[in-house]
């Protein structure tokens, strides 16, 4: 029996080192479908977060609207013709809600001064990617008519 040579010997231990450009490539396949998988599953997951979060945020302000009524003998804040920011921004100096109102772009808020009454709208032309807000898995006019019963 012959004993393999030195240069034998490391040239296979080379090409066991590494990774084949076959092997590298399935790895990059596998990894491209498993995130063609779970990108749109984010996607509709923080859809459905934005959603959620202005329902809370309108039911926030309308408790604080109404706290407010009783503590001032059913005034308006803002005023009998004040819009909704002016409502909010007397709600905030006045202690009932800390800092200003965030609105998640395409969301609009719809106040009615001489009711207090605060209402919510969603306008795709300021931003077309409308939340899920019926939980079907897409954004589109069914998701506003649920958007505007809150």
């Amino acid at each position: 029996m012959t004993e393999p040579t030195r240069a034998t010997t490391s040239s296979k231990n080379c090409r066991s080192r590494g990774f084949t450009l076959i092997e590298i490539l399935i790895v990059v396949v596998i990894l491209g479908i498993l995130a063609a998988i779970i990108i749109p599953q984010f996607a509709s997951a923080q859809s459905a977060a934005r959603a959620t979060a202005m329902r809370s945020q309108l039911g926030t302000v309308r408790s604080q609207v109404a706290a407010w009524q009783v503590k001032h003998g059913g005034q308006i804040p803002g005023g009998v013709g004040g819009t909704a920011d002016e409502a909010i921004d007397t709600l905030i100096s006045d202690g009932y809600l800390t800092r200003t109102v965030f609105v998640s772009p395409g969301f609009v808020w719809i106040w009615d001064p001489s009711r207090a009454e605060l209402e919510i709208d969603y306008d795709p032309s300021i931003d077309p990617s409308i939340p899920d807000a019926d939980g079907d898995g897409d954004g589109d006019a069914d998701d506003i008519a649920v958007i505007r019963t809150w």
